[in-house]
């Protein structure tokens, strides 16, 4: 963002809270259309989160947690557009990455 872009939003101004939230947004636009193919390290949580082999996280939609709950070590997946999709079996779920 640009000096002038960040005066005009009054980033400067702005509390730490309303910092992050501007943070998350600017890093969901930045994923948007762009695309993730890893191979799933771990799935935890009785599938509710999956640890891709580059690192990321993802957390998965409570109503596809049937189906993420059967995937494991070494499935390959594509994130798009938050849904991961096994690759095998064109299975998917909607995820959201996690950054914490």
């Amino acid at each position: 963002m640009s000096e002038s872009e960040m005066a005009t939003l009054g980033v400067s101004d702005m509390t730490d809270e309303q910092k992050q939230v501007l943070s998350n947004w600017a890093m969901e636009i930045y994923h948007m259309g762009r695309h993730v193919v890893s191979d799933i390290d771990t799935v935890k949580y009785d599938g509710r989160l999956i640890i891709l082999d580059d690192g990321s996280r993802w957390e998965v939609e409570e109503f596809d947690t049937g189906t993420s709950d059967m995937w494991d070590f070494m499935d390959k997946v594509v994130v798009i557009d938050n849904e991961m999709y096994k690759l095998d079996d064109s299975e998917k779920v909607e995820v959201t990455q996690d950054f914490d």
